[in-house]
């Protein structure tokens, strides 16, 4: 199951990265893949997972309506914090923020090597926010990274 959902993962931002997209498919399948790993491995505290999982979803419609994440991004985050706890989605979502401004930073300093380089080659339109969430879950969760659970 982890090796599904690395796989899934490793998909989002590679697709986050060069489209700017994260597909449906992804984001589905990293909810479902939880939600099973929530029944099959909690003992009946998956119903709190899906509770704050509808949580991270108004709270990220919220930020969407406002033009402050993209779609695919509200969904990469709702699909992951089924994966979670509710009194672990503060966490997540500082370890997003964490990680955001890592990479954001690292994309900084891709853009000024590009514009030292040519003076007309255009800034960073925007950050791939798909790494930064899968940083943030893995910063909470490093036990998918080595543990290979049925």
């Amino acid at each position: 199951m982890n090796l599904a959902l690395l796989a899934l993962l490793a998909g989002s931002v590679f697709s986050d990265v060069t489209r700017r997209l994260i597909p449906n498919f992804v984001c589905l399948g990293v909810f479902l893949l939880g939600l099973v790993h929530a029944v099959l491995i909690s003992t009946g505290d998956w119903i709190y997972s899906l509770v704050g999982c509808g949580i991270v979803l108004l709270g990220g419609l919220a930020l969407h309506q406002k033009k402050v994440l993209g779609g695919g991004d509200i969904k990469l985050i709702t699909a992951l914090s089924i994966w979670l706890m509710p009194i672990e989605l503060a966490r997540f979502v500082l370890s997003i923020m964490f990680a955001g401004g890592l990479v954001g930073a690292g994309y900084l300093a891709v853009g000024f090597v590009r514009r030292l380089r040519d003076k007309t080659a255009p800034a960073a339109a925007g950050v791939p926010y798909a790494l930064a969430i899968v940083g943030g879950f893995l910063v909470l969760r490093p036990e998918v990274l080595t543990t290979t659970v049925l």
